[in-house]
Protein backbone atom coordinates (compact mmCIF):
# COMPACT_ATOMS: atom_id res chain seq x y z
CA UNK A 1 0.00 0.00 0.00
CA UNK A 2 0.92 3.38 -1.00
CA UNK A 3 0.20 6.67 1.00
CA UNK A 4 1.57 10.10 -0.11
CA UNK A 5 4.37 10.56 2.82
CA UNK A 6 3.80 13.98 4.69
CA UNK A 7 6.19 14.98 8.21
CA UNK A 8 3.08 14.41 9.69
CA UNK A 9 2.60 11.07 8.84
CA UNK A 10 6.39 10.07 9.34
CA UNK A 11 6.66 11.60 12.72
CA UNK A 12 3.22 9.43 13.32
CA UNK A 13 4.83 5.90 12.91
CA UNK A 14 5.88 4.04 15.63
CA UNK A 15 8.50 1.46 15.75
CA UNK A 16 7.72 -2.34 16.05
CA UNK A 17 9.86 -5.63 16.39
CA UNK A 18 10.84 -5.92 13.15
CA UNK A 19 11.79 -3.17 10.36
CA UNK A 20 9.08 -2.15 7.73
CA UNK A 21 8.49 -0.01 4.65
CA UNK A 22 6.11 2.73 4.11
CA UNK A 23 5.78 3.11 0.40
CA UNK A 24 5.07 7.05 -0.71
CA UNK A 25 2.51 7.06 -3.56
CA UNK A 26 4.60 10.80 -5.08
CA UNK A 27 7.54 9.13 -6.28
CA UNK A 28 7.69 5.53 -7.50
CA UNK A 29 10.16 3.27 -5.15
CA UNK A 30 10.88 5.16 -2.46
CA UNK A 31 9.98 4.16 0.95
CA UNK A 32 9.99 4.96 4.92
CA UNK A 33 11.98 2.49 6.14
CA UNK A 34 10.95 2.42 9.97
CA UNK A 35 13.38 0.36 12.50
CA UNK A 36 12.79 -1.64 16.02
CA UNK A 37 15.31 1.09 17.17
CA UNK A 38 13.16 4.10 16.22
CA UNK A 39 15.42 5.20 13.63
CA UNK A 40 13.51 6.24 10.72
CA UNK A 41 14.84 6.22 7.01
CA UNK A 42 14.22 7.15 3.88
CA UNK A 43 14.83 4.25 1.02
CA UNK A 44 15.07 3.71 -2.51
CA UNK A 45 13.44 -0.13 -3.59
CA UNK A 46 14.28 -0.45 -7.14
CA UNK A 47 16.21 -3.02 -9.80
CA UNK A 48 19.43 -1.40 -9.97
CA UNK A 49 21.82 -1.54 -13.43
CA UNK A 50 23.77 -5.09 -12.47
CA UNK A 51 21.04 -6.70 -10.48
CA UNK A 52 18.29 -8.71 -10.94
CA UNK A 53 15.93 -8.20 -7.96
CA UNK A 54 15.11 -5.18 -6.36
CA UNK A 55 17.13 -3.90 -3.53
CA UNK A 56 16.73 -1.51 -0.91
CA UNK A 57 19.19 1.20 -1.05
CA UNK A 58 19.40 4.02 1.74
CA UNK A 59 18.86 7.36 0.88
CA UNK A 60 19.72 9.13 4.27
CA UNK A 61 17.73 9.39 7.69
CA UNK A 62 15.21 11.32 8.50
CA UNK A 63 15.67 14.70 10.31
CA UNK A 64 19.14 14.68 8.45
CA UNK A 65 17.28 14.37 5.25
CA UNK A 66 13.54 15.90 4.85
CA UNK A 67 10.84 14.86 3.15
CA UNK A 68 11.37 16.79 0.28
CA UNK A 69 15.15 15.99 -0.18
CA UNK A 70 14.69 12.39 0.05
CA UNK A 71 12.50 13.45 -3.26
CA UNK A 72 14.71 14.75 -4.89
CA UNK A 73 16.95 12.56 -4.49
CA UNK A 74 15.29 9.13 -5.53
CA UNK A 75 14.06 11.50 -8.82
CA UNK A 76 18.07 11.77 -9.65
CA UNK A 77 18.78 8.22 -8.64
CA UNK A 78 15.73 6.89 -10.64
CA UNK A 79 17.19 9.37 -13.81
CA UNK A 80 20.52 7.31 -13.48
CA UNK A 81 18.83 4.11 -13.20
CA UNK A 82 16.54 4.24 -16.75
CA UNK A 83 20.40 5.64 -18.05
CA UNK A 84 21.51 2.29 -17.20
CA UNK A 85 23.79 4.16 -14.51
CA UNK A 86 23.96 2.76 -10.92
CA UNK A 87 24.23 5.72 -8.32
CA UNK A 88 26.30 4.20 -6.34
CA UNK A 89 28.87 3.91 -9.22
CA UNK A 90 27.70 7.80 -10.18
CA UNK A 91 28.38 8.79 -6.54
CA UNK A 92 32.08 7.51 -6.26
CA UNK A 93 33.00 8.54 -9.67
CA UNK A 94 31.87 12.65 -8.36
CA UNK A 95 33.31 12.25 -5.37
CA UNK A 96 37.21 11.28 -7.63
CA UNK A 97 35.90 14.37 -9.54
CA UNK A 98 35.65 16.34 -6.49
CA UNK A 99 38.66 15.38 -4.72
CA UNK A 100 40.93 15.71 -7.56
CA UNK A 101 39.63 19.22 -8.02
CA UNK A 102 40.34 19.88 -4.18
CA UNK A 103 43.93 18.56 -5.09
CA UNK A 104 44.43 21.57 -7.54
CA UNK A 105 45.76 23.93 -5.61
CA UNK A 106 45.91 28.03 -6.04
CA UNK A 107 49.76 27.17 -5.87
CA UNK A 108 49.73 24.51 -8.64
CA UNK A 109 47.52 27.06 -10.93
CA UNK A 110 50.04 29.68 -10.70
CA UNK A 111 52.98 27.40 -11.63
CA UNK A 112 51.21 26.23 -14.91
CA UNK A 113 50.09 29.93 -15.12
CA UNK A 114 53.29 31.65 -14.76
CA UNK A 115 54.95 28.48 -17.08
CA UNK A 116 52.35 28.96 -20.00
CA UNK A 117 50.83 32.27 -20.03
CA UNK A 118 53.88 34.34 -18.73
CA UNK A 119 56.77 32.51 -19.98
CA UNK A 120 55.56 30.86 -22.95
CA UNK A 121 58.06 28.73 -24.56
CA UNK A 122 60.08 31.38 -26.13
CA UNK A 123 63.44 33.34 -24.46
CA UNK A 124 61.52 36.49 -24.05
CA UNK A 125 58.28 36.53 -22.01
CA UNK A 126 55.12 36.98 -23.09
CA UNK A 127 54.40 39.81 -21.10
CA UNK A 128 56.78 43.26 -20.36
CA UNK A 129 55.88 43.14 -16.64
CA UNK A 130 56.79 39.37 -16.52
CA UNK A 131 59.16 39.80 -13.48
CA UNK A 132 57.12 42.09 -11.25
CA UNK A 133 53.95 39.27 -12.27
CA UNK A 134 56.12 36.64 -10.89
CA UNK A 135 57.44 38.22 -7.70
CA UNK A 136 53.92 39.82 -6.53
CA UNK A 137 52.34 35.53 -7.35
CA UNK A 138 55.71 34.06 -5.53
CA UNK A 139 56.25 36.85 -2.98
CA UNK A 140 52.44 37.77 -1.90
CA UNK A 141 49.35 35.90 -3.79
CA UNK A 142 50.71 32.20 -2.90
CA UNK A 143 51.87 32.59 0.37
CA UNK A 144 48.17 33.54 1.03
CA UNK A 145 46.26 31.68 -0.72
CA UNK A 146 48.98 28.81 -2.30
CA UNK A 147 47.23 25.92 -0.14
CA UNK A 148 43.78 26.32 -1.10
CA UNK A 149 41.95 24.66 -4.20
CA UNK A 150 41.13 26.95 -6.98
CA UNK A 151 38.04 25.94 -7.29
CA UNK A 152 37.15 26.49 -3.36
CA UNK A 153 38.61 30.52 -3.54
CA UNK A 154 35.47 32.86 -2.93
CA UNK A 155 35.44 36.66 -3.72
CA UNK A 156 35.56 37.73 -0.24
CA UNK A 157 38.66 35.22 1.10
CA UNK A 158 40.76 36.92 -1.59
CA UNK A 159 39.15 40.54 -1.27
CA UNK A 160 39.70 40.68 2.68
CA UNK A 161 43.76 40.23 2.92
CA UNK A 162 43.81 42.25 -0.28
CA UNK A 163 41.84 44.99 1.74
CA UNK A 164 44.36 44.55 4.70
CA UNK A 165 46.90 45.20 2.22
CA UNK A 166 46.15 48.43 1.31
CA UNK A 167 45.56 49.78 4.77
CA UNK A 168 49.02 48.46 6.81
CA UNK A 169 51.05 47.70 3.55
CA UNK A 170 52.17 44.20 2.34
CA UNK A 171 54.95 43.44 4.92
CA UNK A 172 53.03 43.52 7.66
CA UNK A 173 49.89 42.31 6.50
CA UNK A 174 51.81 38.84 5.26
CA UNK A 175 52.76 39.22 8.95
CA UNK A 176 49.53 38.89 10.23
CA UNK A 177 47.98 36.71 7.53
CA UNK A 178 51.13 34.08 8.65
CA UNK A 179 52.14 33.89 4.99
CA UNK A 180 55.90 35.79 6.24
CA UNK A 181 57.31 34.32 9.54
CA UNK A 182 59.80 38.03 10.10
CA UNK A 183 59.18 41.43 8.44
CA UNK A 184 61.27 42.15 6.10
CA UNK A 185 61.96 45.78 6.68
CA UNK A 186 61.85 45.58 10.35
CA UNK A 187 62.38 49.04 11.10
CA UNK A 188 60.17 50.82 8.60
CA UNK A 189 57.06 52.10 9.46
CA UNK A 190 53.75 50.59 8.26
CA UNK A 191 52.29 52.43 5.35
CA UNK A 192 48.77 51.90 3.58
CA UNK A 193 49.55 50.30 0.21
CA UNK A 194 46.51 51.22 -1.88
CA UNK A 195 48.23 50.85 -5.24
CA UNK A 196 49.71 47.30 -4.17
CA UNK A 197 46.73 46.14 -3.25
CA UNK A 198 44.89 47.20 -7.01
CA UNK A 199 48.07 45.25 -8.31
CA UNK A 200 47.73 42.37 -7.18
CA UNK A 201 44.08 42.18 -7.35
CA UNK A 202 44.62 42.71 -11.04
CA UNK A 203 47.01 39.76 -10.99
CA UNK A 204 45.03 37.24 -9.07
CA UNK A 205 41.85 38.25 -11.37
CA UNK A 206 43.86 37.57 -14.29
CA UNK A 207 45.29 34.07 -12.85
CA UNK A 208 41.35 32.97 -12.11
CA UNK A 209 39.82 33.82 -15.29
CA UNK A 210 42.80 31.98 -17.30
CA UNK A 211 41.97 29.00 -14.91
CA UNK A 212 38.04 29.45 -15.88
CA UNK A 213 38.85 29.20 -19.37
CA UNK A 214 37.22 25.61 -20.50
CA UNK A 215 40.00 24.56 -22.04
CA UNK A 216 42.34 25.09 -18.78
CA UNK A 217 40.52 21.87 -17.34
CA UNK A 218 40.92 23.21 -13.43
CA UNK A 219 37.48 22.42 -12.69
CA UNK A 220 36.65 26.15 -12.36
CA UNK A 221 33.74 27.19 -13.77
CA UNK A 222 33.56 30.77 -12.91
CA UNK A 223 36.42 33.61 -11.54
CA UNK A 224 35.20 33.44 -7.83
CA UNK A 225 36.19 37.20 -8.91
CA UNK A 226 33.97 37.83 -11.77
CA UNK A 227 31.23 39.89 -9.96
CA UNK A 228 33.31 42.38 -8.58
CA UNK A 229 32.45 44.60 -10.82
CA UNK A 230 33.71 47.65 -9.08
CA UNK A 231 37.29 47.87 -8.66
CA UNK A 232 38.38 47.50 -5.38
CA UNK A 233 40.68 49.76 -3.17
CA UNK A 234 39.90 52.56 -5.28
CA UNK A 235 41.10 54.38 -8.12
CA UNK A 236 44.96 54.16 -9.02
CA UNK A 237 46.62 57.26 -8.36
CA UNK A 238 47.50 59.89 -11.02
CA UNK A 239 50.69 61.56 -10.73
CA UNK A 240 51.51 64.98 -11.64
CA UNK A 241 55.08 65.18 -10.32
CA UNK A 242 57.41 66.79 -12.93
CA UNK A 243 61.43 67.11 -11.79
CA UNK A 244 61.84 70.51 -12.01
CA UNK A 245 65.68 72.25 -14.16
CA UNK A 246 67.81 71.69 -10.64
CA UNK A 247 66.57 68.26 -10.07
CA UNK A 248 67.26 67.79 -13.66
CA UNK A 249 70.44 68.73 -12.95
CA UNK A 250 70.94 66.60 -9.56
CA UNK A 251 69.39 63.64 -11.31
CA UNK A 252 72.30 63.80 -13.82
CA UNK A 253 74.93 63.79 -11.71
CA UNK A 254 73.83 61.12 -8.87
CA UNK A 255 73.21 58.82 -12.03
CA UNK A 256 76.74 59.48 -13.10
CA UNK A 257 77.85 58.04 -9.80
CA UNK A 258 76.04 55.25 -9.81
CA UNK A 259 78.00 51.76 -10.43
CA UNK A 260 78.06 50.46 -14.31
CA UNK A 261 75.73 48.78 -15.40
CA UNK A 262 73.34 50.98 -13.34
CA UNK A 263 75.13 53.94 -14.24
CA UNK A 264 74.56 53.47 -17.77
CA UNK A 265 70.41 52.16 -17.60
CA UNK A 266 69.30 55.17 -15.75
CA UNK A 267 71.56 57.61 -18.37
CA UNK A 268 70.03 55.45 -21.46
CA UNK A 269 66.27 55.95 -19.16
CA UNK A 270 66.67 59.70 -19.52
CA UNK A 271 67.58 60.49 -22.70
CA UNK A 272 65.11 57.93 -23.91
CA UNK A 273 61.96 59.42 -22.61
CA UNK A 274 61.29 55.02 -22.50
CA UNK A 275 59.72 52.89 -19.28
CA UNK A 276 62.27 51.72 -16.82
CA UNK A 277 61.64 47.95 -18.31
CA UNK A 278 61.76 49.25 -21.54
CA UNK A 279 64.97 50.19 -20.77
CA UNK A 280 66.74 47.44 -18.53
CA UNK A 281 65.43 44.37 -21.01
CA UNK A 282 67.54 46.30 -23.69
CA UNK A 283 68.98 43.45 -25.78
CA UNK A 284 71.65 44.20 -28.34
CA UNK A 285 70.04 42.08 -31.19
CA UNK A 286 67.45 45.20 -30.65
CA UNK A 287 70.23 47.91 -31.09
CA UNK A 288 71.42 48.42 -35.03
CA UNK A 289 73.13 51.02 -36.60
CA UNK A 290 71.23 54.31 -35.60
CA UNK A 291 68.41 52.42 -34.38
CA UNK A 292 67.02 51.02 -31.08
CA UNK A 293 64.03 48.40 -32.42
CA UNK A 294 62.37 47.23 -29.50
CA UNK A 295 59.92 44.60 -30.14
CA UNK A 296 55.97 44.38 -29.52
CA UNK A 297 56.73 41.78 -26.58
CA UNK A 298 58.23 44.30 -24.74
CA UNK A 299 56.01 47.57 -24.97
CA UNK A 300 52.93 48.25 -22.96
CA UNK A 301 50.15 48.53 -24.82
CA UNK A 302 46.31 49.69 -23.72
CA UNK A 303 44.13 46.50 -23.77
CA UNK A 304 47.01 44.10 -24.24
CA UNK A 305 47.73 45.91 -27.92
CA UNK A 306 51.33 46.44 -27.76
CA UNK A 307 53.32 47.70 -30.97
CA UNK A 308 56.82 47.65 -31.64
CA UNK A 309 58.65 50.53 -31.25
CA UNK A 310 61.78 52.56 -32.54
CA UNK A 311 64.20 54.52 -30.92
CA UNK A 312 66.92 56.96 -32.46
CA UNK A 313 69.88 56.80 -31.03
CA UNK A 314 70.98 60.28 -30.33
CA UNK A 315 74.79 61.04 -29.99
CA UNK A 316 74.60 60.79 -26.15
CA UNK A 317 72.93 57.43 -26.62
CA UNK A 318 75.62 56.44 -28.57
CA UNK A 319 78.07 57.39 -25.88
CA UNK A 320 75.79 55.81 -23.44
CA UNK A 321 76.07 52.48 -25.05
CA UNK A 322 79.67 52.85 -26.49
CA UNK A 323 80.53 52.43 -22.85
CA UNK A 324 78.81 49.20 -22.18
CA UNK A 325 81.10 46.03 -22.98
CA UNK A 326 78.82 43.59 -24.88
CA UNK A 327 79.15 40.48 -22.60
CA UNK A 328 80.11 36.74 -24.14
CA UNK A 329 77.58 34.81 -22.59
CA UNK A 330 74.48 36.88 -23.52
CA UNK A 331 72.55 39.58 -25.09
CA UNK A 332 71.74 41.42 -22.22
CA UNK A 333 72.91 44.89 -22.32
CA UNK A 334 72.53 46.46 -19.02
CA UNK A 335 74.10 43.43 -17.53
CA UNK A 336 76.58 41.85 -14.30
CA UNK A 337 76.61 38.25 -15.70
CA UNK A 338 78.27 38.95 -19.19
CA UNK A 339 74.67 40.01 -20.62
CA UNK A 340 72.99 36.40 -18.96
CA UNK A 341 70.22 38.14 -17.40
CA UNK A 342 69.41 41.94 -17.18
CA UNK A 343 70.21 44.15 -14.12
CA UNK A 344 66.99 44.67 -11.44
CA UNK A 345 66.86 48.32 -11.51
CA UNK A 346 63.60 48.55 -9.89
CA UNK A 347 64.25 47.81 -6.34
CA UNK A 348 63.96 50.15 -3.50
CA UNK A 349 67.22 50.00 -2.71
CA UNK A 350 68.75 51.35 -5.99
CA UNK A 351 66.50 53.96 -5.51
CA UNK A 352 67.04 55.32 -2.50
CA UNK A 353 70.91 55.33 -3.32
CA UNK A 354 69.86 57.57 -6.79
CA UNK A 355 68.28 60.22 -3.58
CA UNK A 356 70.99 59.95 -1.49
CA UNK A 357 73.39 61.03 -4.52
CA UNK A 358 70.72 63.62 -5.63
CA UNK A 359 70.51 65.10 -2.13
CA UNK A 360 74.26 65.40 -2.23
CA UNK A 361 74.35 66.72 -5.90
CA UNK A 362 71.46 69.45 -5.16
CA UNK A 363 73.11 70.55 -1.97
CA UNK A 364 76.95 70.68 -3.47
CA UNK A 365 75.22 72.71 -6.38
CA UNK A 366 73.70 75.49 -3.28
CA UNK A 367 77.04 75.83 -1.97
CA UNK A 368 78.39 76.15 -5.32
CA UNK A 369 75.82 79.06 -5.86
CA UNK A 370 76.22 80.32 -2.22
CA UNK A 371 73.66 78.53 -0.57
CA UNK A 372 72.65 77.33 3.21
CA UNK A 373 72.81 73.52 1.83
CA UNK A 374 71.17 72.74 4.91
CA UNK A 375 68.05 73.96 3.73
CA UNK A 376 68.11 72.21 0.90
CA UNK A 377 65.58 69.14 0.75
CA UNK A 378 64.42 66.70 -2.47
CA UNK A 379 60.76 66.18 -3.11
CA UNK A 380 59.79 62.48 -2.93
CA UNK A 381 59.28 61.50 -6.89
CA UNK A 382 59.25 58.14 -8.91
CA UNK A 383 61.59 56.87 -11.32
CA UNK A 384 58.35 57.23 -13.49
CA UNK A 385 58.25 61.05 -13.12
CA UNK A 386 61.38 61.20 -15.74
CA UNK A 387 59.07 59.96 -18.50
CA UNK A 388 56.49 62.19 -17.29
CA UNK A 389 59.62 65.08 -17.43
CA UNK A 390 60.69 63.81 -20.71
CA UNK A 391 57.32 64.63 -22.56
CA UNK A 392 56.89 68.10 -20.23
CA UNK A 393 59.79 69.16 -21.40
CA UNK A 394 59.25 68.04 -25.09
CA UNK A 395 56.64 70.48 -25.49
CA UNK A 396 58.68 73.27 -23.49
CA UNK A 397 61.37 72.89 -26.31
CA UNK A 398 58.50 73.32 -29.04
CA UNK A 399 58.17 69.77 -29.98
CA UNK A 400 55.03 69.18 -31.67
CA UNK A 401 52.24 67.18 -30.00
CA UNK A 402 51.93 64.29 -32.08
CA UNK A 403 56.03 63.84 -32.09
CA UNK A 404 56.25 64.09 -28.44
CA UNK A 405 53.67 61.45 -28.27
CA UNK A 406 55.37 59.06 -30.78
CA UNK A 407 58.68 59.70 -28.53
CA UNK A 408 56.99 57.84 -25.60
CA UNK A 409 55.41 55.36 -28.07
CA UNK A 410 52.24 56.51 -27.25
CA UNK A 411 49.65 55.63 -29.62
CA UNK A 412 47.70 58.43 -31.64
CA UNK A 413 43.66 57.64 -31.12
CA UNK A 414 41.00 58.67 -33.00
CA UNK A 415 41.02 58.86 -36.88
CA UNK A 416 44.31 59.85 -37.17
CA UNK A 417 45.49 56.97 -35.14
CA UNK A 418 44.56 55.29 -37.68
CA UNK A 419 45.44 56.29 -41.11
CA UNK A 420 48.03 58.67 -40.27
CA UNK A 421 51.19 55.09 -40.07
CA UNK A 422 54.32 57.48 -40.41
CA UNK A 423 56.57 56.23 -38.25
CA UNK A 424 58.15 59.82 -37.50
CA UNK A 425 61.48 58.33 -37.35
CA UNK A 426 63.63 61.88 -38.17
CA UNK A 427 61.23 64.34 -36.02
CA UNK A 428 61.68 61.69 -32.54
CA UNK A 429 65.50 61.80 -33.83
CA UNK A 430 65.56 65.95 -33.56
CA UNK A 431 63.30 65.62 -30.51
CA UNK A 432 65.33 63.79 -28.63
CA UNK A 433 68.65 65.43 -29.77
CA UNK A 434 66.92 68.46 -28.23
CA UNK A 435 66.07 66.87 -25.26
CA UNK A 436 69.61 65.44 -24.86
CA UNK A 437 70.82 69.13 -25.43
CA UNK A 438 68.80 70.71 -22.94
CA UNK A 439 69.80 68.13 -20.01
CA UNK A 440 73.14 69.41 -21.33
CA UNK A 441 73.45 72.77 -20.36
CA UNK A 442 71.31 72.59 -17.17
CA UNK A 443 74.23 70.96 -15.64
CA UNK A 444 77.25 72.15 -18.01
CA UNK A 445 78.21 75.83 -15.68
CA UNK A 446 78.15 73.69 -12.46
CA UNK A 447 79.53 70.20 -12.89
CA UNK A 448 83.41 71.82 -11.95
CA UNK A 449 82.31 72.73 -8.74
CA UNK A 450 81.03 69.79 -7.63
CA UNK A 451 83.54 68.16 -5.16
CA UNK A 452 83.19 64.36 -7.28
CA UNK A 453 84.24 62.63 -9.63
CA UNK A 454 80.92 62.31 -12.95
CA UNK A 455 82.77 60.28 -15.55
Amino acid sequence: MKITLTDRTIKAKRPKTKAYDIYDAVVPGLALNVLPSSVKRFVLIKRFPGSKHPTRRVLGAYGALTLEAARGKAREWLALIVRGVDPAEELTRLKRESDARRAITFAAVVEDFIRIEVQGSGKQPHHRTADQTVARLHNILVPLFGHRPVTELTANEILAPLELISQVGTDRALIRLKGRKALRRPGRKSHPAPEQARKLFAVIERVLNWASEPRAGYGLVHSPLERVRKRPFGSSERRQRVLNDEELAAVQIAMARLAPPYRQAYQALLLSGLRLNEVARANWLEIGGDVWAIPATRMKGKNGEAHPHVVPITSALRKVFDGIPRGKRGDFVFSRDDGVTPVPVGNSLLKRHLDELMLEALRQRAVARGEDPDRVMLQPWRTHDIRRTCRTSLSRLGVSYDVAEAVLAHAIGGVGGVYDRWGRFPEKRDALERWAKFLGELTRPQLAQVGHPVG
